[in-house]
């Protein structure tokens, strides 16, 4: 297993929701799903309309109207609007069948939606008309590596650094082609992350002057706007992450995640209710969605990532009923995939924030009992938490084992997996605050503050708001735990580095000795 720090550093409990392996099968009666989602909702037609903001990508076809589709499409493509990417390239293809591209954009639409079987197809079917018609050497360079973006992500691990190598020579080689096109440069930029399944969120100064170059090209390229906020970000220049929210923010003004990122680096410039307000309209965005649509929230991956961080902001600023709820919310959210369990877990560790040690408990029992190997190990994982803090530190380290049995399904059942290497970025928080609270307890104390010291410093230094803002409270349980555990010198270190992350908290505000 990774080093806490290295975790912590980079993605700290539920922080790059979107990448999510997996999906659990539909309960008996319901609706069949694609990936994720339902293929229903994945094939409804719907309406050209600006929501989505303005891209272009000239391809062959006969129909205005296919291409006018093909163009919402991946504008909602660079917004991660993977369902309404997916409807949009339908529509082109029930316009013209014969379209291509479209069968490419689809293909990225359904992978990230997880349903890689109906990826696989229409990699296949674009590769075909490929062949069978005479598209230009661009598009057919495009497809080309569509298809070989998936071979280096499925490659074994020994080869994946090479096979990125060739994907990234690939996209150079498409560049070459045409200079002028803003769309190759941005997908280069996407390569220039750690892993070929790079899609814009992981990128840092490499990536970020491949978005640059596009911008030279299209001044207004959402899609690079939106990238560089997240590249931006990850290197701890918020201000100009901020610059590109804000324009991509007005880009998409019918997107939810181009209002959610504009809110994701304001409060690194102390702006947190212009943040508020970015969430809250994401959040409105997406109501209004589901109640047009007559779907339910769980058909879109980004509503409980989005709940999560409007909660947090909403704590940070006072209005505690408001968070409650929000985290709430989440919790209720129904997990159809492996890790968007992670949901459920703000709530609990708000009620172990709040001293709600019983309520925690049967919280997290109720999550455990869910059908996924994250469930159990956040359940176990969070319901040991509430049991040492309230003395049961044997219960705990029996809740320990669970969750570390549960560790190694979810290792298990991604091995092989575009999302094996995900697998200690979302699970060890819970699995290394656990083992903290237990060894302060125990004959090391001086390990578990290590552990803590550790957790610490990692929040401090990392740069995204998953980890910055949830990291407040985070510490500040950490800090009453250790309190709890006779431990004064480390919950006066562990003060000291929340008052590093945001000079003005209010560290008596929202802990276990507040009244209810």
């Amino acid at each position: 297993m990774e080093s806490v720090a290295r975790v912590l550093g980079r993605v700290f409990l539920v922080a790059v929701l979107a990448a999510q392996p997996g999906d659990l099968r539909a309960h008996e009666g319901e609706a069949p799903r694609v990936g994720n989602v339902s293929r229903e909702l994945i094939e409804r037609p719907l309406p050209l309309s600006a929501a989505a903001g303005d891209m272009h990508q000239k391809v062959t076809t006969t129909s205005s109207k296919a291409q006018a589709y093909y163009d919402q499409g991946i504008a909602y493509l660079a917004s991660y609007a993977f369902v309404h990417a997916a409807r949009s390239f339908h529509e082109a293809l029930r316009l013209d069948p014969t379209l291509a591209m479209a069968h490419l954009q689809l293909a990225k639409a359904y992978g990230n939606l997880h349903a890689y079987d109906e990826a696989g197809r229409h990699f296949a079917r674009a590769t075909a008309l490929a062949e069978e018609h005479d598209l230009g050497a661009i598009e057919r360079k495009w497809i080309a590596l569509g298809t070989q973006q998936q071979d280096a992500v499925r490659a074994s691990a020994d080869q994946r650094q090479a096979w990125l190598e060739a994907y990234r020579w690939a996209i150079e080689e498409l560049i070459a082609l045409d200079p002028s096109d803003p769309h190759a440069w941005v997908l280069r930029g996407n390569a220039e992350e750690a892993g070929a399944w790079g899609r814009g969120q992981a990128g840092r100064l490499p990536s970020a002057a491949y978005y640059e170059t596009a911008l030279r090209r299209d001044p207004g390229h959402l899609g690079a706007h939106h990238f560089l906020v997240h590249s931006y970000e990850n290197v701890g220049d918020h201000a100009l992450a901020a610059e590109h929210g804000k324009i991509y923010a007005a880009a998409a003004k019918g997107v939810p995640h181009a209002q959610h990122m504009y809110g994701h680096v304001l409060p690194r410039l102390g702006r947190w209710q212009e943040a508020l307000a970015q969430f809250e309209k994401a959040d409105q965005l997406e109501r209004a969605y589901y109640a047009a649509e007559g779907i339910s929230p769980e058909e879109d991956w980004h509503h409980g990532h989005n709940l999560h961080l409007l909660g947090t902001v909403q704590l940070r600023l006072g209005n505690v009923e408001a968070a409650e709820e929000l985290f709430q919310r989440a919790y209720r959210l129904e997990a159809r995939d492996h890790f968007s369990s992670v949901r459920s877990a703000p709530w609990i560790e708000y009620l172990l924030l709040r001293g709600r040690f019983d309520e925690a408990r049967g919280a997290a029992e109720e999550v455990a009992a869910r059908p996924s190997a994250m469930a159990q190990l956040v359940g176990a994982s969070l319901g040991g938490q509430a049991l040492v803090s309230v003395g049961r530190v044997d219960e705990a380290t029996v809740a320990l084992a669970r969750a570390t049995k549960a560790y190694a399904d979810l290792e298990e059942v991604t091995k092989g997996t575009f999302y094996e290497p995900f697998v200690p970025r979302y699970s060890a928080p819970f699995l290394d605050t656990l083992r903290g609270q237990i060894a302060l307890r125990g004959q090391h104390p001086e390990e578990g503050e290590a552990v803590f010291l550790e957790m610490a410093d990692a929040l401090v230094a990392n740069p995204r708001i998953d980890a910055w803002v949830v990291g407040l409270f985070h510490l500040q349980r950490l800090a009453e735990d250790a309190r709890r555990a006779n431990r004064p010198a480390l919950a006066a270190a562990l003060e000291e580095r929340i008052r590093r992350i945001d000079p003005d908290a209010d560290l008596g505000r929202f802990g276990a000795g507040v009244s209810e």
